[in-house]
């Protein structure tokens, strides 16, 4: 038995689901006893020749049998739905813990383990919470519920069945633990091996230019015989763990069939005593068998504990969930930022220094500046990616939150899917989605293709040209009808008159939200009349 209080913190989350999940299992562990008694009772019945006893037995064996089947069926559903939510938990709570200011610029971690985490490891939870943690209540209820049963036809049996139950048990334990040390290490592995191979087909054209494909090649194969090593060794633990809690649970039949049956030579207890000794004595090691195969299922999920962990999947932040459940404004007058400074972790000056910026609804804002000049740092400022050393982001009086701001950013993020799935991400409606791609410009160019809005968009948006994909982003933010809209390079990757149509579209967006731009281009800063230049770390008005 290992108990991983992480996922038992979750899965007690959802209570009802939980106890109804452990209730009803221990009621089809009841049918089982009962159908053993059953079966004892037709059998002493077929013994006696009484047929009318035996045929009874049969036909109560069948009504239990379609009980079990149905409180099976609906037992499944309620660990499911228990399984289904505590994934959901976790991975936005990973995917919020993730991005952070601390995480997003953290250049040790890699986007493979990450990916590795929040997929397959959080899906490896489920069999731990919706099964293995049900199975660990019926084996501490269930079985001493038989046991007691035993006891009450031979104490000398029940005592010989709790030895067997307890050292198929505890017998485990150091083994499990062994086990589990390696399963991390199985897991760091696979982690590892993850991260190699997205950033290998990440960058495998650049490889390919290099000459460097050799050498990445030799790198996988070493990282897969890791993987591979890792996981003959969590076999082998596996095999040993498995065989002894066999030899308990056949050892403690065995011991139970042999007392029965010396109990039968000195003609002690009737024949349907001993059946059904015989029957639940191997009934009270039903919770360990299952239990032993539970644990096999979700051992993917505690491997994985510690990845979620350092992932902050299992920590639940006050401010978060406040922040989360903010309602964002639909409308706003004004954007102030005020004394704000930021300074790197281990760097010697500060990045930015006293930013101050007034920026209202109604016309364009643009910041420009050379390149490093920290223009990505202020957005990720007024984002809240990163923490202010000094200074406040308001918007309206209030302090700002990331739920009232849409992004554009240079390099936008599309997803595998269809244009309509990547565009309106919050059922705006046909009407709605058609104007916001005319107005950000790509309208045209989306009913020219066959399938319309419908037509599949390939993965990271590699199936559009980089200026489909940044009006394409231009169109979701004004879908998102937020109060502050962040612009990074809107024009970067368009033509001129692509880029005309976009600082239009700006001018237009400006009316109803402020609108705060990076640029660099001098036609796309020629149509603002509100330009700052951030140079060394300080924002500065731009000169007529």
């Amino acid at each position: 038995m290992m108990i991983v209080p992480e996922l038992w913190r979750e899965a007690r989350r959802h209570p009802w689901l939980l106890t109804g999940s452990i209730l009803l299992l221990l009621l089809v562990f009841a049918t089982h006893l009962l159908q053993a008694l059953a079966l004892a009772w037709s059998l002493a019945a077929f013994v006696r020749g009484d047929a009318a006893g035996a045929v009874g037995g049969i036909g109560a064996i069948l009504v239990i049998g379609l009980l079990r089947m149905l409180l099976t069926l609906v037992q499944g559903d309620v660990a499911s739905r228990l399984g289904g939510r505590v994934r959901e938990d976790l991975r936005g709570a990973a995917v919020a813990a993730v991005l952070v200011p601390e995480r997003l610029h953290d250049a040790r971690l890699r986007d493979g383990s990450t990916q590795l985490a929040l997929g397959d490891g959080i899906d490896g939870t489920d069999a731990y919470v919706s099964k293995y943690i049900p199975a660990v209540m019926q084996l501490v209820v269930g079985s001493v519920v038989a046991v007691c049963l035993v006891a009450v036809l031979s104490p000398l049996i029940a005592l010989c069945v709790a030895a067997g139950i307890l050292l198929a048990v505890l017998g485990p334990l150091l083994w499990k633990r062994m086990l589990a040390r390696r399963g991390f290490e199985h897991w760091d592995s696979y982690e590892t091996l993850s991260g190699d191979l997205l950033e290998a087909l990440r960058g495998m054209s650049t490889l390919r230019a290099l000459g460097d494909v050799p050498a990445t090649r030799s790198r996988l194969h070493t990282r897969s015989e890791a993987l591979r090593a890792a996981t003959e060794r969590v076999m082998r633990s596996s095999l040993a763990e498995t065989a002894i809690t066999d030899f308990a649970v056949q050892a403690g039949v065995v011991i139970a069939a042999g007392l029965a049956v010396v109990s039968v030579m000195t003609g002690q207890p009737p024949a349907v005593e001993v059946y059904a000794l015989l029957l639940l004595s191997s009934e009270a090691f039903r919770p360990v068998r299952e239990l032993s195969r539970h644990w096999h299922a979700g051992f993917l999920g505690l491997t994985a504990v510690p990845g979620l962990a350092a992932l902050g999947a299992f920590r639940r932040s006050p401010a978060a969930a406040t922040e989360h459940e903010t309602t964002p404004a639909t409308s706003a007058d004004v954007l102030r930022i005020s004394g704000l400074s930021y300074r790197y972790p281990g760097a010697d000056h500060d990045v930015l220094r006293g930013i101050e910026l007034h920026a209202e609804r109604g016309q364009v804002h643009a910041i420009a500046g050379p390149s490093g000049a920290g223009k990505s740092t202020l957005f990720d400022l007024v984002l809240g990616f990163l923490p202010a050393t000094a200074g406040t982001v308001e918007l309206d009086g209030r302090p700002l939150h990331p739920s009232d701001v849409a992004v554009v950013s240079q390099r936008p993020v599309l997803f595998a899917g269809t244009i309509r799935e990547n565009v309106d991400l919050f059922d705006a409606g046909q009407q709605a989605l058609e104007h916001a791609c005319a107005a950000a410009g790509v309208l045209d160019e989306i009913r020219a293709i066959p399938e319309g809005f419908d037509a599949m968009v390939a993965e990271a948006g590699t199936s559009l040209s980089g200026g489909q994909r940044q009006r394409l982003a231009l169109a979701r933010a004004l879908l998102a009808h937020r109060p502050v809209l962040l612009v990074d390079e809107p024009t970067s990757a368009l033509d001129d008159r692509s880029a005309l149509t976009v600082a239009e579209t700006l001018e237009r967006v400006a009316a109803e939200r402020i609108v705060l731009m990076i640029s660099h281009r001098p036609e796309a800063l020629a149509r603002v009349a509100d330009v700052r230049v951030l140079r060394d770390g300080v924002l500065v008005k731009a000169a007529s």
